[in-house]
C-alpha cells in the first residue's frame, strides 16, 4: 500500500475539477462500474457506489434518535452538562444500563496526548458518561482502549502505548477517583505469543474476514458504550462511533512487524477498511454512543498541528442508542453526506442502524448551531460528498 505521489494528487484534483465536483454540490451518481470513483483503490474516492450491498444480518432495531447539546458561549462551556443534556434528549441511559451491569466505555485515545486537544476523548466527557452510567445502577465502569501509537522519538506502536495514553489523557487518575477499571484492548495474552486474554469471534457474514480475535473482558461486558471524538479521516472519511471500533482489535494479533502504527494487519485501503469497521461492530455492537465534539478535528489524523473546523471548536455533544444514526448526524454537522461514507453505507445495509438522515429524529439543539463545512478531500485523500439536503 502506498501514499499517492504529488503528481497523482494534482492529476486527481484536476479530474475532480473537470467533473464539476464543486464543494457545495451534491455528487453526481457514478457510472455503474462497481468501483470507487474517480480512481479505484487507495487514493481519491467520491462515490455512492460501494459495490453490491451485503445482506441484512442484524435485526436488533433501536430507536434512530440522536440527542444533541451545544454551548453557544465558550466561556460558559460545561462538558458534563452537555453530555447530560444530549443523553437525556436521546432518551437517557436507564433503558440501556441495568442495575448491576459491568459497563465498558471505549474511548478514542489513539495516542498519548493531553486532554482537550480534540484529537482524543476529553477526560471531562469520559467522566460525565461514567457518572451517568453509575447513576443508572452500574456496579462497575471500565475505561478501555487499544492505542495505535506511542510517543517517540520515533513515534510508533509499542506494547505500552495504551497505558501511556491513559496516563497522558488523565484517564488513569479519573479511574482512580471513580473506582473504575482500565482495560488495554491491545493485549491478547498474558505473555507474548499467547491468546488467553482474547477469544475468536466467528462472523459467518463478515465483509472482510470470517473471524476476529477480541478481548474477553470487552466481549463479556454487560454493556459497551462508544465514546469517540469527532474527526475527519483520510482513509475512512470520518472517525466517529463506528470507526472507534478499530481500536478494539488487539495489536498483539493485528500488528504487522516493523509497521509504525498498530492494527496495520487490518487492510487500511478505503473499501477494505470500511469492511473491517463493520465486521468489528458486528462482532460486538456498541449499546450506545456519545460523541465528543467539544473541538472537532478538521485536519485528518496525520496533520499537525491539529485544527478544528473553519468556525472553531464545535462545543457540542451528540448521543444516542443507534451508533450508525449518531455517526450520520455527526457527518451532517461536518456537511458530509453519509451516503459517501463507506462504513456507514455498509453498516446500514447489514442492519446495524440507520444512516439515512430522513429516518433519524434529532432532538435537542439540532446541528445548525455548530454545523461547519469540513475539508474535502481529507488530507488530500478521501473525498466525502457534500450534504446539501435539509438537516
Amino acid at each position: 500500500m502506498s501514499t499517492p505521489t504529488r503528481r497523482q494528487f494534482l492529476r486527481a484534483l484536476s479530474a475532480l475539477a473537470a467533473g464539476g465536483c464543486a464543494p457545495a454540490a451534491r455528487p453526481a451518481a457514478p457510472a455503474p462500474t462497481g468501483l470507487p470513483l474517480p480512481t479505484p483503490g487507495f487514493g481519491f474516492q467520491l462515490t455512492r457506489d460501494w459495490g453490491r450491498r451485503p445482506e441484512r444480518v442484524s435485526h436488533d432495531v433501536r430507536p434512530a434518535v440522536v440527542g444533541t447539546a451545544h454551548a453557544p458561549d465558550p466561556l460558559a462551556l460545561d462538558p458534563a452538562r452537555l453530555v447530560r443534556e444530549a443523553v437525556e434528549r436521546a432518551g437517557g441511559l436507564e433503558r440501556v444500563v441495568r442495575p448491576g451491569d459491568r459497563v465498558v466505555l471505549k474511548l478514542n485515545l489513539v495516542s498519548a496526548m493531553r486532554s482537550g486537544t480534540g484529537f482524543t476523548t476529553d477526560v471531562r466527557v469520559a467522566e460525565a458518561v461514567a457518572k451517568l452510567v453509575l447513576d443508572a445502577g452500574a456496579r462497575e465502569v471500565v475505561f478501555a482502549e487499544g492505542s495505535s501509537v506511542a510517543p517517540g522519538p520515533p513515534a510508533r506502536y509499542r506494547p505500552e502505548a495504551t497505558h501511556l495514553a491513559f496516563d497522558r489523557a488523565g484517564i488513569r487518575d479519573l479511574a482512580r477517583r471513580l473506582g473504575a477499571g482500565l482495560l488495554d484492548l491491545n493485549q491478547a495474552g498474558s505473555r507474548p505469543g499467547e491468546r488467553d486474554l482474547a477469544r475468536e469471534v466467528r462472523l459467518p457474514h463478515g465483509l472482510q474476514r470470517r473471524a476476529y480475535w477480541l478481548s474477553k473482558a470487552f466481549l463479556d461486558a454487560d454493556r459497551v458504550i462508544s465514546v469517540p471524538v469527532l474527526k475527519n479521516h483520510e482513509y475512512a472519511g470520518v472517525t466517529l462511533a463506528l470507526k472507534n471500533w478499530i481500536g478494539v482489535a488487539p495489536a498483539d494479533v493485528y500488528q504487522v512487524a516493523g509497521a509504525r502504527v498498530g492494527k496495520w494487519g487490518l487492510d487500511h485501503q478505503m473499501r477494505p477498511l470500511a469492511g473491517h469497521i463493520v465486521d468489528l461492530v458486528m462482532a460486538r455492537p456498541p449499546d450506545y454512543a456519545v460523541i465528543d465534539a467539544l473541538v472537532g478535528i478538521n485536519s485528518g489524523v496525520r496533520a499537525y498541528p491539529f485544527r478544528p473546523g473553519p468556525g472553531g471548536p464545535m462545543r457540542a455533544i451528540l448521543a444516542g442508542p443507534d451508533p450508525v444514526a449518531v455517526d450520520a448526524v455527526a457527518c451532517l454537522a461536518m456537511t458530509y453526506d453519509p451516503a459517501t461514507i463507506g462504513h456507514l453505507v455498509l453498516a446500514e445495509a447489514v442492519g446495524l442502524g440507520v444512516a439515512d438522515p430522513a429516518r433519524i429524529a434529532v432532538r435537542g439543539a439540532g446541528i445548525q448551531p455548530f454545523r461547519q463545512e469540513y475539508a474535502t478531500p481529507v488530507n488530500g485523500m478521501y473525498v466525502p460528498g457534500r450534504w446539501s439536503g435539509r438537516t
